[in-house]
């Protein structure tokens, strides 16, 4: 019996693990980009260094979620589907705006 319950403790672990490092250099959840943006709408520097730079609390967090981390990333993956098709319709409405104004 404690077999089983180590067996699934530890996939829980490794499940919730896998999801904190994608999100972290995958997705790349703290980039530096996010970061700067983050630091102007905070307004107070100390306060966004402290919540954004602690990547492994991060990281402890999700790992400890397990499986619900894992359940939200599958239940997610059609609401990131729909922002892509409208960041690459956004894209191409861009360069379609771009060539109208070269051309006058």
């Amino acid at each position: 019996m404690m077999f089983y319950i180590s067996c699934f403790l530890i996939l829980w672990l490794a499940a919730g693990f896998a999801v904190g490092m994608k999100r972290m250099y995958v997705d790349q959840l703290f980039d530096k980009d996010v970061i700067e943006r983050l630091e102007k709408e905070a307004g107070d520097h100390r306060q966004a260094d402290r919540v954004i730079k602690q990547r492994i609390l991060y990281i402890t967090a999700v790992t400890l979620s397990g499986f619900i981390a894992v359940y939200h990333e599958v239940k997610t993956i059609p609401h990131r589907r729909k922002i892509r098709k409208i960041e690459k319709n956004i894209m191409k409405l861009n360069k379609a705006k771009k060539r109208r104004m070269k051309r006058k």
